[in-house]
Formats: C-alpha cells, sequence, structure tokens
C-alpha cells in the first residue's frame, strides 16, 4: 500500500514511526510519500519573493536547519544552493523556482529516513524526478504523466521492497522534460501519492492529515461541521475543485482511473477517516459544503440575448487569451454572469469591454461573490430544503448530478454557510428532559448548545484552481 504524510503530521515523528510500524505490520509492502515539514515551502515562497537581505536569508536557512536536523551532507548542499539563490539580485526562473521548492520534500524525505531508521524502519529516500515520475513539464501546475512512468517507477520501487525496506518518495513534485524537478501546485503530494498507488495497482492510499480527515464544512466557521464517512469519486473531486483543501485537484483522477482507494485520516484520530470510491458509496443527497474565497461576478446585458450565437465562447475565449480562467458561469435570457478571480477582474473587464460594446450590450460594475457549493450526488433532489431567502439573495444558482452552487453575497456569506449547514446537514432540534421531567428544546435554536464538537483539518475557502 501507498501512505502519505502531510507537513502538519510530520510535527509528531513518533505517532508518524507508529503508523507505519503499524501499516507495515499488517500490510507488508509500504512505500511512503512525504510533503515538506509545515512551513517550509511557505519560507521558501516568501525568500524567493522578499528582497534580498542578508539577516533575512541566514534567518530562514538557520530555521529551515531547526527543522531537519542531522540530515548531513545532502542538506547542506541544497542549503548553499539556497542561500546563494536567496542572495541574487533577480529573482529566479519558473524552472530555478520549482528546482528550491523541491528541496522541501528532499530535506523531509531525508529527515524522515533518520526517523524511521532511528525507531526501527529500515527506509531509504527516493527523489521523485530521478524515480521516474515523468509530467508535462509545466512547472509550479505540473500534470503526472501516469503512462509514461508506469515501467521506471515500478521497477525502482519494487526493487527497493525487495529489500526489505520502505521507500520514501518526496512528493509535490515530478521529472520536467529534462529530468529537472516540476512541482505540481500547493498541496500536489496527495497527487503525488495517489498517483504512485495508481502506478503499483495498489488497492488503497492513505493520506494522513495531523487533525481530520475530510469535514462536512470548515470547522473553524460551522461549529458543528462533522466527519464526512464516504464520499464518491466524483464527490471528492468537486469539492477539491471547488476550494476544500484537504485534497489536491488532480489526487482523484489517479485513483479513479486505477480503482484505487482513497483513504484520509487523521494521525491524532486514527479511527477518523473519510473513504473515497470503493465500495458502498451510492447517491445520498448532500455530503459537505465547501466556499471559494472572495471572486467576483460580472454581469454582461446583451439585446436578443441568447439569440447572438457564440457570444459565451468568444468571452471565454478572449478571457482565456489573457490568462484569466472562469470560475463559474450563469446565464439567463439576456444575462451572461461570469465569476473571475478578484487579483483578475481589472484585467477581464479590460478584455470584456470591447467585446461587449461591439455586440450593443452593456457591462456592470463587478459584485463580490462567494460560490458555496453543497457537494453529494442527488443534491439537486435537495433544492427544496436550501433556505428560501438564500436563494432569493443569490446571484446565480447552478447544477450538476454532484453539486448545487450558489454566488452568493460576499457580506454575509459565513451565515449564509452556516445556515445551509443547518438546513441541509444538521438533524432537527431534539427535545430532552428538563430536571423535573418536562422536556425543552436542545439544539442551535434553543440557546443551549450540547457537547463541543473536534474541529479539525477540512478548511473549506482555499483558492479555486481550474
Amino acid at each position: 500500500m501507498v501512505v502519505k504524510f502531510g507537513g502538519a503530521a510530520l510535527a509528531d515523528p513518533h505517532a508518524v514511526v507508529a503508523r507505519v510500524r503499524d501499516l507495515r505490520a499488517r500490510h507488508g509492502s509500504l512505500v511512503v510519500v512525504v510533503s515538506a515539514r509545515e512551513g517550509v515551502t511557505n519560507r521558501l515562497l516568501t525568500g524567493l519573493s522578499a528582497v534580498r537581505d542578508e539577516r533575512a536569508v541566514e534567518r530562514t536557512i538557520t530555521w529551515i536547519r531547526r527543522q531537519h536536523p542531522g540530515i548531513g551532507g545532502m542538506g547542506e548542499r541544497q542549503a548553499a544552493e539556497l542561500g546563494r539563490a536567496l542572495r541574487g539580485r533577480e529573482r529566479p526562473s519558473a524552472e530555478r523556482t520549482d528546482r528550491l521548492l523541491a528541496m522541501g520534500e528532499r530535506w523531509a524525505a531525508e529527515w524522515l529516513v533518520q526517523t524511521l531508521q532511528r525507531g526501527g524502519v529500515a527506509s531509504t529516500a527516493i527523489d521523485a524526478a530521478e524515480l521516474g515520475l515523468w509530467t508535462d513539464g509545466r512547472y509550479g501546475a505540473a500534470t503526472i504523466d501516469l503512462l509514461r512512468s508506469r515501467t521506471r517507477v515500478r521497477r525502482e520501487l519494487r526493487r527497493r521492497l525487495a529489500r526489505g525496506t520502505v521507500p520514501v518518495v518526496t512528493g509535490f513534485f515530478g521529472r520536467g522534460r529534462r529530468g529537472e524537478p516540476v512541482t505540481l501546485g500547493r498541496g500536489g503530494s496527495d497527487y503525488s501519492a495517489s498517483a504512485v498507488a495508481a502506478l503499483l495497482e495498489a488497492p488503497f492510499v492513505e493520506l494522513v492529515k495531523r487533525d481530520a480527515s475530510i469535514l462536512s464544512a470548515d470547522p473553524t466557521i460551522v461549529g458543528a461541521a462533522r466527519p464526512v464517512p464516504r464520499l464518491t469519486y466524483a464527490e471528492a473531486e468537486e469539492l477539491a475543485e471547488f476550494g476544500a483543501r484537504v485534497l489536491h485537484p488532480m489526487t482523484v483522477e489517479p485513483a479513479r482511473q486505477a480503482k484505487v482507494e482513497i483513504r484520509v485520516r487523521s494521525l491524532r484520530r486514527p479511527r477518523e477517516l473519510t473513504v473515497i470510491g470503493g465500495v458502498g458509496t451510492r447517491a445520498s443527497g448532500v455530503r459537505a459544503l465547501t466556499a471559494s474565497p472572495v471572486v467576483r461576478l460580472v454581469r454582461l446585458r446583451f439585446p436578443g440575448g441568447r439569440r447572438q450565437p457564440g457570444i459565451l465562447a468568444e468571452l471565454c475565449g478572449r478571457l482565456a487569451d489573457v490568462g484569466v480562467p472562469v470560475l463559474q458561469a450563469f446565464t439567463s435570457a439576456a444575462v451572461i454572469s461570469l465569476v473571475v478571480g478578484s487579483d483578475r477582474v481589472g484585467t477581464a473587464l479590460a478584455v470584456l469591454e470591447p467585446t461587449v460594446a461591439g455586440r450593443g450590450g452593456r457591462l456592470e460594475a463587478p459584485v463580490p461573490v462567494v460560490l458555496i457549493a453543497a457537494v453529494g450526488a442527488g443534491s439537486i433532489r435537495q433544492i427544496g430544503r436550501f433556505p428560501p431567502s438564500i436563494l432569493a439573495s443569490a446571484r446565480g444558482v447552478s447544477a450538476t448530478r454532484v453539486s448545487v452552487t450558489l454566488a452568493v453575497p460576499a457580506a454575509g456569506w459565513r451565515s449564509s454557510l452556516r445556515a445551509l449547514h443547518r438546513a441541509l446537514l444538521e438533524p432537527p432540534s431534539r427535545l430532552r428532559r428538563g430536571p423535573r421531567g418536562g422536556r425543552r428544546p436542545f439544539g442551535p435554536e434553543s440557546g443551549r448548545s450540547p457537547r463541543p464538537p473536534r474541529t479539525g483539518g477540512h478548511r473549506s475557502g482555499g483558492r479555486i484552481q481550474s
């Protein structure tokens, strides 16, 4: 089997070693995929984008060394290379940036191997680029080429497994066109683990998070959020695409192709897990809610509306030409509403305005909204349970077979998320007996609260990657 440890999980090395020993004892051959330790990638990104200050460079390198004690020569060589890059006067190229960001996983793999060996687990570190995990070569957002990677990855990992060792593979990056490291995007170690499991034809891959599996909403906003025990591949993919940061959006596809079951598990509470794919996943209505960051909805009004053929394709094409992704589109008879990132709205308006004017249309001022997605096969059948006030205030509503998406006003979106969770995912308020045998309400409307829920790792509201 394949198990991946996230950066936050590595903060508890004793629990990681115990989990590896337990999985190896129960499953035999085991491959570990590892993320950079918590905070390392952020430090590297900050260092690469900051003004070159000698003291800041020394602080960054000193801090990184402290996170990886005792990794020896390889770590020192990479630390020296990083120091030279941070002191440079020009910002590194995309290729150079990916090479430097890959250091976080390389340090983590070497450090974890030493940690496992001290715990009595024979292990060896292996670089994903050297392993032969080929990608399409797009720096910062690469896609793994499963077909090209299959033969070499299987051969190299099975050779190490035959020796009785646990290979510790670097996550987050793969091999570029010239053999250089190319990163997969933030959270890409989940994607790496899923791909390795698919290539090895493992029955399942386990993604270990420090605090929690997948929850029904962001627990920092919705106190009643609870673990989601099962998801289909399509549901998990929709959650990831709409901003649930617990999974990289590309994680599901390799597992789906190879029929690998994904298990998202809490390291602190091992019995708490979400199973993705496998048996027993059926349509059951809304399973979870997720929310985007604040984005901008741009309304375009055209005379004749839909009688203008090709207008939507033309608008989206113009935006694609300048690198502005359309995150969502809503249409009516005369109005097209396009949702774009807040940081790209200026570029979008500049491109759309002449196109709209040329067709005799009108471009309205952009409106800040948040996209809230109710995810679950059969969600559309529960539309009658959506609070009417939220539906009435929504700037757009769309549905697929596994989700219903609302563009709600940015002001008060958290209240909308909580109201949707109460209506769709929480049981009705129950009645409990009072101290004299009477009955009194107990629930969200009663003014009394049940025991506070455990909260943790699922955090909705991350950036949308389209």
